[in-house]
C-alpha cells in the first residue's frame, strides 16, 4: 500500500484533531457515518466502513451502522446485515476484545472455515479479502468495533493504521454517547423511521398489505424473527391467528393458538401500557416447539407481548419472537409501544374492510340466488340453485334438506348435493334415501322448535349415546360439525337445512335460507298441484262412468223373495262402514248391488272406485291399487296416485277380487287392518279412510281351502256377506227386466218394438239362464236388433242341445261352458271383431281388457271366434 501524498503528510497534524473534534460533537448515528464515510476514503481507499456494537448484557454484538458500500449484494442482504446478532465468541471478534491496537484480517483464511458468522460469509462472498479491525474501547472496555473493508490485499498504509488506532477511543465514546442519546431522546432518527412506519399503516387495506409493512419496515426499526397478530375476540369465520409470518409452521401454529391467547399469558400485560417481555424458559408452556423450547439453552427464545388497544378497547394482541435470548432491548420496548395504537387502528380497518367486502360479496350471491330462486320448478332446480351459491362459500361444504312429511310427525329427504349423492354411492348407504326420521329425536324437535341456526359436535353427541343415525351417516363422511337451519313460511314449518361447516356464516346461512323456504314451498304446492290435477282427471273419469250409470234402489230390477232378502241386507248395512263381500254368479249384478250400497251410504257425495282385479296385469296390480312414486320404475316420470288414495272418504270396489294373486293379498291385508299403505318407491305411510266392497263370483271358502286365496285376508273381507241369486231362482222377475231392457235398448238402438208376446215371456222363463241377467240383457238386445215388428215374438235363445248334453240336467251344466258357448256366438255374430262399435265388447256390455281375460281365461282361441 503506498504512503499517502507529501501534501497531505504536512496536514497530517491538523487532520487528525480536527477529525477528535469533529467526532466528539457527534449524537446521531447518521452523522457519524457520514463523518468517517468522507474522511477516511480521502485519507485510504477501502470498499465500506461499518461499526458494530457490542451488548455485554446479550453477550453479543451486532451492527451500529453500515454505510452505502456495505458488500450487500440485495436489499435482502442488507436487511439480513443490519439485523444479523453475532456471538462475542465468534472469530475476529474475540481477538478484538483482547487487542490493544487495529489489526488486519486476510478474510481468505476464514473462507473454508465451520462454522463462520453470518455476515462475514456475506462479505467474503461479495469479494472483500481484508478488513482492518480497530478495537473501541473506553477504560479497556470495549464497546464496538470498527471494520474497514476492502476488496483488495495490501489496502491499508501504515499511516491509515495509526490515523484509526489514534481515533479510537474518540469513536468508541462517539458510539456510546449516541446510544446514550437515542435511549434518552428517540424522537431524532427513530422518529424519523417512526414516522415513515406510520404513514405507510395509513395506506394499509388488507392482511397482505400489512405482513409486507412488517417485514419492510419494522425490521428496520429493531430485530426479532416472526411476528403474529393476533384477535381476543375472533370475527366471524376467522382464526385467533389474524396475522403471522410463520408460514406454513402448523406446530408452532397450534401451539401458539393454545398457549398464547389464553388470559393467562397475557394478564401480564394487563397493568402496563408497555410491552412485556417473556423468556421461555421462564414459563411452563406446554408442548412448546423446537424452535422455542425452554430445554433448549442455545435456541432458547424470548417472546414480546404488546396489547394493542384502541379507544380503550383490548381487541388485539402482537407477538414478537426471538428465537435466542435477550435480544429485546428498552430501546425495542420503546418502538414496538409508540407504534401499538397505529396498528391496532390498521388491523381494526383491515376487518372492517373484509367485512364490508364479505357482505359485498354475500349480496351479490343472494342476489343471484333470488334470481335462480324465481325460476326453480322442481327439486333439481333448486338443488342446482344451491350448489351454485355453495360453490363460492368456502364455509360450506355439503349440504341436505329434509323435509317435513305429511304426517307431521316424520322427517325425509327432501334433496341434497352431488357430494352427498357421492358419499351415498361410495359408502354404500343407501338407506339414507328411503329412511324416515321422527322429528321429536331431540335435535329436529330442537331446531324446529326455534328460528335461530344451531351449530352441533357430531362426536360429542354421539359419545353422549343419544345422537340419531343420521349423525352416523354424516361423520361416516368425517364430518366433525353439522348446521342445521329451520326452513319455514310465515305460516308452516317445512323441514330443515343441514350443512357440513366447522365455521358457519350465520346470517349469510339465515339469508339463504329464507330463500330455500319460499322455493321448497312452491316446489311442494306444484307437486300438490299435480297431484290434485291427477286426481281431478281420474275423479272425472270414475264421475263419467257413474253418471252413464246412477242407480239407487229403486233401479235394481226384481220383487221376488230372494231379492226382497238382498234389499233388506243392503239397508242394514249401507249406512255403516263395515266391508261388504258380495258373491254370486257372473251377471247377477254384483256391481249394480255394489253400487247401491254406496249410493245410500254417507260417502255417497264421494267416490266409488272401481278396480277389476281380473284385468289387470300381475305386474300392474300394485301401481293401480297403491300408486307410486317418480322413479320407482321405469318410466315412472312423475308421482302417480293409486285406487286406495283416489278413493279417500269414498267407497273402493273391488271387483273380482277372487282373482288376486297370493303377493297382492298381503298388501291388501295390510291395508284393509291398519288403513295405510306406501306408495311403490315411497317412503312414508299414507292413512286413508275407504270403504271396501269386495265381489267374486269364485267359492272364496273353496279357494282358501285349495290354498289359493289367504284365509285372514277372507275373513277379513267376510264381514258382511250378500249372496245374490242367479235369475233361475228368481224366475218371477224376468218379465219386469224384459221388459226394462226392451224399453232401454228400443230408445238405444231407435226401434220401435213395444212389448213382448206373451208365448215369448213364458220361453224367456223356461230358459236356464246360465249368463244370468248380464246374458238376458244381451238376448233382448239382440232380439230387439233382429226384430221386424212392433211385438217381439220370438226370442233367440242358445240351443240347449248345444249347450246341454244328453241326458243331462240343464241346470247341472257347466257354468263356465255355458259362457264360454256364449261368448263364441257373440264373436261368430260380430264377426270375430272384439273391440269398438259393433264389436262383442260392447254387445256384451264388456271392457274390451275384461273380455280378453276372460277369452284367455276360457280358452277361447283366435281361431274360434270366426269359426
Amino acid at each position: 500500500m503506498k504512503e499517502p501524498k507529501s501534501e497531505w503528510k504536512n496536514n497530517f497534524a491538523h487532520f487528525i484533531p480536527e477529525l477528535r473534534k469533529q467526532i466528539a460533537d457527534v449524537r446521531e448515528r447518521n452523522d457519524l457515518i457520514k463523518l468517517l464515510s468522507d474522511s477516511l476514503h480521502s485519507v485510504n481507499e477501502f470498499s465500506s466502513v461499518r461499526i458494530h456494537s457490542v451488548d455485554h448484557r446479550t453477550n453479543t454484538y451486532f451492527p451500529f451502522f453500515l454505510d452505502q458500500k456495505s458488500g450487500a449484494r440485495n436489499l435482502s442482504e442488507f436487511k439480513a446485515l443490519s439485523n444479523a446478532r453475532a456471538s462475542l465468541d465468534d472469530p475476529i471478534i474475540r481477538d478484538a476484545i483482547v487487542a490493544a491496537n487495529s489489526f488486519i484480517v486476510c478474510l481468505n483464511d476464514f473462507a473454508c472455515a465451520e462454522p463462520i458468522p453470518y455476515w462475514l460469509r456475506v462479505n467474503i462472498d461479495y469479494g472483500l479479502r481484508e478488513v482492518l479491525v480497530t478495537p473501541l474501547k473506553i477504560k479497556s472496555d470495549i464497546v464496538g468495533i470498527c471494520y474497514c473493508w476492502s476488496d483488495k490485499s495490501n489496502s491499508f498504509s501504515s499511516t491509515f493504521i495509526h490515523i484509526m488506532d489514534s481515533l479510537s477511543t474518540e469513536l468508541a465514546y462517539a458510539v456510546s454517547n449516541t446510544i446514550i442519546h437515542e435511549m434518552l431522546d428517540p424522537r431524532g432518527w427513530i422518529n424519523d423511521m417512526l414516522l415513515n412506519f406510520s404513514y405507510d399503516l395509513s395506506a394499509i387495506r388488507t392482511r397482505q398489505e400489512l405482513h409486507l409493512v412488517m417485514e419492510r419496515d419494522l425490521k428496520k426499526l429493531f430485530h426479532f424473527d416472526e411476528f403474529l397478530i393476533i384477535t381476543f375476540a375472533p370475527p366471524r369465520n376467522s382464526d385467533t391467528i389474524l396475522l403471522t409470518s410463520l408460514g406454513p409452521q402448523p406446530e408452532l401454529l397450534d401451539w401458539i393458538r393454545t398457549n398464547m391467547t389464553n388470559e393467562t399469558v397475557w394478564q401480564q400485560t394487563a397493568n402496563t401500557t408497555a410491552p412485556v417481555i417473556i423468556n421461555v424458559e421462564d414459563i411452563d408452556f406446554h408442548d412448546a416447539p423446537p424452535c422455542l423450547d425452554p430445554a433448549d439453552r442455545h435456541n432458547g427464545g424470548e417472546i414480546m407481548l404488546k396489547i394493542l388497544s384502541e379507544n380503550n378497547d383490548s381487541k388485539y394482541g402482537l407477538i414478537l419472537i426471538s428465537y435466542k435470548k435477550n435480544v429485546f432491548d428498552p430501546l425495542d420496548r420503546h418502538i414496538t409501544q409508540c407504534i401499538s395504537r397505529h396498528l391496532a387502528t390498521t388491523v381494526s380497518n383491515i376487518l372492517a374492510n373484509e367485512e364490508l367486502g364479505r357482505k359485498e360479496k354475500h349480496r351479490a350471491l343472494l342476489l343471484s340466488l333470488s334470481h335462480d330462486i324465481a325460476a326453480v320448478r322442481n327439486k333439481d332446480d333448486l338443488t342446482k340453485a344451491i350448489e351454485k351459491v355453495v360453490s363460492q362459500l368456502s364455509s360450506i361444504s355439503r349440504f341436505v334438506i329434509r323435509g317435513i312429511n305429511e304426517d307431521q310427525k316424520t322427517m325425509s329427504l327432501f334433496l341434497y348435493d352431488k357430494h352427498v349423492k357421492t358419499a351415498i354411492e361410495e359408502l354404500g348407504h343407501y338407506f339414507v334415501l328411503d329412511a324416515v326420521y321422527p322429528i321429536a329425536d331431540g335435535i329436529s324437535d330442537l331446531v324446529l322448535a326455534g328460528n335461530a341456526t344451531i351449530v352441533f359436535d357430531l362426536q360429542e353427541w354421539i359419545d353422549k349415546g343419544n345422537a340419531p343415525s343420521y349423525f352416523q351417516f354424516w361423520r361416516s363422511m368425517s364430518v366433525e360439525k353439522c348446521v342445521a337451519t329451520p326452513l319455514q313460511t310465515a305460516t308452516q314449518k317445512l323441514g330443515i337445512f343441514w350443512v357440513d361447516s366447522d365455521e358457519p356464516d350465520i346470517e349469510m346461512m339465515d339469508s339463504m335460507c329464507a330463500q330455500i323456504s319460499i322455493a321448497m314451498s312452491n316446489i311442494m304446492a306444484n307437486e300438490q298441484l299435480i297431484q290434485y290435477k291427477q286426481l281431478l282427471e281420474i275423479e272425472n273419469e270414475h264421475l263419467q262412468e257413474q253418471i252413464k250409470s246412477i242407480y239407487n234402489f229403486s233401479d235394481i230390477i226384481g220383487t221376488s223373495p230372494p231379492m226382497q232378502r238382498v234389499y233388506q241386507l243392503m239397508s242394514l248395512v249401507a249406512h255403516s262402514n263395515a266391508t261388504v263381500l258380495i258373491q254370486g254368479e257372473t251377471g247377477t249384478g254384483k256391481e249394480l248391488i255394489a253400487r247401491g250400497i254406496h249410493e245410500s251410504s254417507p260417502r255417497k257425495n264421494k267416490l266409488m272406485v272401481k278396480v277389476n282385479c281380473a284385468a289387470l296385469p300381475l305386474t300392474l296390480i300394485e301401481s293401480e291399487l297403491f300408486g307410486y312414486e317418480r322413479g320407482a320404475f321405469t318410466g315412472a316420470f312423475e308421482r302417480r296416485i293409486g285406487k286406495f288414495e283416489l278413493a279417500h272418504h269414498g267407497t273402493l270396489f273391488l271387483d273380482e277380487i277372487g282373482e288376486l294373486p297370493l303377493e297382492v293379498q298381503v298388501k291388501l291385508l295390510r291395508v284393509l287392518q291398519e288403513r295405510e299403505f306406501e306408495r311403490l318407491g315411497g317412503k312414508t305411510s299414507i292413512k286413508v279412510d275407504v270403504r271396501i266392497i269386495a265381489a267374486t263370483n269364485r267359492n272364496l271358502l273353496a279357494e282358501v281351502n285349495a290354498g289359493r286365496f289367504r284365509s285372514d285376508l277372507y275373513y277379513r273381507l267376510n264381514v258382511f256377506p250378500i249372496a245374490m241369486p242367479p235369475l233361475r231362482e228368481r224366475r218371477e222377475d224376468i218379465p219386469s227386466l224384459a221388459h226394462f231392457f226392451l224399453e232401454r235398448y228400443n230408445n238405444n238402438h231407435r226401434c220401435k218394438v213395444t212389448g213382448i208376446s206373451a208365448a215369448a215371456i213364458n220361453e224367456l222363463k223356461a230358459y236356464h239362464w246360465p249368463g244370468n241377467v248380464r246374458e238376458l240383457e244381451h238376448l233382448i238386445e239382440r232380439s230387439i236388433l233382429l226384430s221386424n215388428g212392433k211385438i217381439l215374438t220370438k226370442i233367440s235363445l242358445p240351443d240347449l242341445n248345444d249347450t246341454v248334453p244328453g241326458g243331462q240336467d240343464k241346470h247341472a251344466i257347466n257354468l263356465a261352458s255355458v259362457e264360454k258357448q256364449h261368448i263364441i256366438n257373440i264373436l261368430r255374430q260380430c264377426s270375430g271383431k272384439i273391440s269398438g262399435k259393433g264389436g262383442a265388447a260392447e254387445l256384451l256390455k264388456l271392457p274390451p281388457s275384461t273380455l280378453n281375460s276372460k277369452m284367455r281365461k276360457l280358452g277361447i282361441t283366435k281361431n274360434a271366434k270366426i269359426e
